[in-house]
């Protein structure tokens, strides 16, 4: 598929996606700014956040955002399917965090740099 068709990037002052554009690839800063223009994330239906455990505040605001989104006592979006991502994650802390979300933990390597 060609870069800004059904698969795009936006970054702070540059994009490259369309109208299909189906899986977006963007920063912390676009989808905090994305939240702010639509609230539920209508049309979205999975946010992966990659190196979750770098904390930065806009990670920690992000977190803070999308678990009110998929809470009980917020505007419901019941199906969104949040994905959280890292190499050294204390994912029960995460996982106390989304209300007991599942942990699906993949084996890795390490490799001497």
């Amino acid at each position: 598929t060609k870069l800004g068709g059904q698969v795009g990037y936006q970054i702070r002052l540059e994009a490259k996606r369309t109208k299909d554009t189906k899986l977006l690839f963007c920063t912390t800063g676009v989808i905090l700014r994305l939240l702010i223009e639509n609230p539920t994330l209508d049309g979205i239906s999975h946010v992966v956040v990659d190196e979750v455990h770098e904390r930065q505040w806009q990670i920690d605001v992000l977190l803070v955002a999308l678990r009110n989104l998929i809470a009980l006592d917020g505007p419901r979006r019941n199906n969104l399917k949040v994905i959280l991502m890292s190499a050294t994650l204390d994912a029960e802390l995460f996982c106390s965090f989304f209300g007991g979300a599942p942990i699906l933990s993949v084996p890795g390597r390490t490799f001497p740099v």
